[in-house]
């Protein structure tokens, strides 16, 4: 598979361009970066290589241009188009649960394409009421700000209704089951088990009062018996993953704080998942599974996987919607999730970058690396 690092981060927010108007250009011409522009771009505008560039200009490094920078061109390279400037772009401003990612998505353009017109790098994160230059059809109208983390996680998703609170507790009813109860407020049915001290797919008695998990369902912590020791973590600085096996919970990390916890279902029988510490390696939005052998019986074929993220070979983390028993080890070796909590993780963890020719997937590069994963049997 193809790596990201070739991608080019050319930094701008405006440039002009020096450039001959009868569509050709002498030796002693210059070029300045312009918005979006990469080193492949701007060796196409003219007719030329990548490698010609490189040697007329003495660049070290054919994965970057910065802003401004000025490039000689050979004599004869004939200009094909004329290049992106910033009046093709208008104004918005960020609001709250905005990422780069998000607006680049919604607008069907690259996350490079969106950093670079930006003069942004992969290391930065938006801050609420920060503006950016964007295609037009990106700029709504401005909306009452609100206080967002400083690291910026994804918003919790619910699947409430909107208007709707969820509340504390549920009082049970004649004929419900905790499936039902699961489905209308929302939440991981594994979850709601758990901290009810149930065990999946039961039926509590009527007149029963069940605690509602919250949407970032850290109270399934005080019911816990096993904790990883503080020695053991492995970092203090950065977003990571912890996936308890015996306790069948995923639990995501800002540095030392627990921001949210997940019923899973991880591997079982001849297909365990495994333990150690890796990075999620590349990501995808959604694809088919299969795998197995049809002579021995196990075949699979599984279609529209969502928020599939590869952190071990092909180990993944990724929504589940052909069984609901979470809490439970029930996979072929990969983390099972709600389709709500892989959308929320997926968004939260990186790698977030994708490139054009990439169909999609997201890889982890030296300077986007994935999120930390952390896979172990409890103590």
């Amino acid at each position: 598979m193809k790596s990201l690092a070739r991608g080019t981060l050319a930094l701008i927010l405006a440039a002009v361009v020096v450039m001959s108007t009868g569509g050709s250009a002498s030796a002693s011409e210059v070029h300045i970066v312009q918005p979006g522009e990469t080193l492949s771009q701007i060796a196409r505008k003219y007719g030329t290589t990548v490698a010609d560039l490189q040697e007329l200009n003495g660049l070290a490094d054919a994965d970057y241009v910065r802003h401004g920078q000025s490039l000689l061109i050979d004599a004869g390279a004939t200009v094909d188009s004329a290049p992106e400037s910033a009046e093709e772009y208008q104004v918005y401003t960020v609001q709250p649960g905005d990422t780069l990612f998000r607006l680049a998505g919604k607008h069907g353009i690259s996350l490079t394409k969106l950093m670079s017109i930006n003069g942004l790098t992969e290391e930065e994160w938006l801050k609420l009421g920060q503006e950016l230059l964007v295609p037009p059809s990106l700029a709504p109208a401005p909306q009452p700000a609100h206080l967002i983390s400083a690291l910026q996680p994804a918003p919790p998703i619910t699947g409430m209704q909107p208007g709707r609170t969820r509340p504390d507790v549920h009082t049970m009813r004649t004929g419900e089951s905790l499936t039902d109860i699961a489905a209308l407020y929302g939440v991981n049915p594994g979850a709601l088990a758990r901290l009810n001290g149930l065990q999946n797919n039961s039926i509590p008695e009527p007149g029963r009062v069940l605690r509602i998990p919250s949407a970032n369902a850290l109270e399934l912590l005080e019911g816990m018996g096993q904790w990883l020791d503080w020695e053991l973590y492995p970092t203090f600085t950065e977003r990571w993953i912890e996936v308890n096996l015996s306790e069948q919970v995923a639990i995501a990390y800002e540095g030392a704080v627990p921001v949210r916890v997940f019923v899973i279902s991880s591997g079982v029988g001849s297909s365990p998942t495994v333990t150690g510490t890796f990075r999620i390696w590349v990501k995808i939005t959604m694809q088919d599974m299969r795998g197995g052998s049809r002579a021995a019986g196990d075949s699979y074929h599984v279609t529209e996987v969502k928020h599939v993220q590869y952190f071990y070979e092909d180990y993944a983390f990724h929504g589940t919607y052909w069984h609901s028993n979470y809490g439970t080890p029930m996979s072929r070796g990969c983390i099972n999730m709600t389709e709500e909590d892989a959308e929320w993780l997926f968004e939260w963890a990186s790698p977030t970058m994708y490139d054009d020719d990439d169909d999609g997937w997201m890889f982890s590069t030296d300077v986007n690396q994935g999120t930390l994963v952390l896979i172990h049997e409890g103590q």
